[in-house]
């Protein structure tokens, strides 16, 4: 699984990781070793990408779509 950030106001660009510091927006998931089926998923999810790999959810984007687990919360 590869996690990767992009800006909340241009789907299309990628951030970059800082070497020092983590970065911060929403939250792209690469599953790579998944050929059979869905292997990206773009979320509203707002997150965390930290130097070392890890990556933190903060949240969700604000007036978002209900989607997957977060319908159970209803």
């Amino acid at each position: 699984m590869r996690v990767l950030i992009r800006a909340e106001d241009d789907p299309f660009a990628k951030t970059a990781i800082a070497l020092d510091q983590p970065v911060t927006g929403l939250v792209d998931i690469i599953d790579l070793a998944n050929s059979n089926a869905c292997a990206f998923v773009s979320t509203d999810d707002v997150g965390r990408l930290h130097p070392d790999g890890r990556f933190e959810i903060i949240g969700r984007l604000d007036n978002s779509d209900l989607r997957g687990c977060s319908l159970l919360a209803i």
